[in-house]
């Protein structure tokens, strides 16, 4: 081997190395400024409400693809902080084949991140309309939670039920659709009138 050759490829290898050592460098330069510029951003937990919608209309189906009840509004607003939803006149209303529809009316509601509890606030009501095994059953209160996949629904404020003609108040109350159970928890007053067969 000639000097000149060696001479040759010791610029080839001086090249490559220098070549590579810049790649290198220009990697590592840029791994640091991207750790370093997290340190500058500040870390942002967004508050203000992301997502808003006018007259809105929401249907959940069940397992089998049937219609299981329908939530509608006038405003329904996004909250990012803990994923939940504000609701401004809200109406839900079951539609299960095999159980009386009801309809729930309210000024405002909250619902949680996944729907499973609905919190209904002022001006309250409640309506199940009569069918063949029941009278027309109505409730109003100031407050409700809702479940609405179990089709129940539950207070700790004062109610006023009326079931045809009956009333019942009192405080604090439970209310399964599907099972078609009704408790009042206490200070429970009220005037039976027997429905006319």
């Amino acid at each position: 081997m000639t000097s000149e050759q060696s001479t040759r490829r010791f610029r080839l290898f001086m090249l490559v190395a220098l070549m590579s050592a810049l790649a290198l460098g220009s990697f590592w330069a840029l791994e640091v400024m991207r750790r370093n510029a997290s340190d500058f951003i500040p870390d942002v937990t967004r508050t203000a409400p992301d997502l808003y919608v006018d007259h809105f209309s929401y249907v959940k189906m069940s397992e089998t693809g049937e219609p299981r009840y329908h939530v509608s509004g006038d405003k329904l607003t996004h909250n990012p902080k803990d994923d939940s939803y504000d609701v401004v006149n809200p109406v839900l209303k079951s539609l299960t084949a095999e159980r009386p529809p009801t309809t729930l009316r309210s000024d405002r509601a909250e619902v949680n991140s996944d729907g499973s509890e609905m919190h209904m606030y002022d001006n309250v009501h409640m309506d199940r309309p009569a069918t063949p095994r029941s009278e027309r059953l109505q409730v109003k209160s100031e407050y409700m939670l809702i479940l609405p996949d179990d089709d129940v629904a539950k207070t700790e404020k004062p109610v006023q039920i009326t079931l045809g003609e009956s009333t019942l108040n009192g405080i604090g109350m439970y209310v399964n659709n599907a099972t078609r159970e009704l408790r009042l928890s206490s200070r429970v007053q009220g005037s039976y009138h027997a429905p006319v067969r």
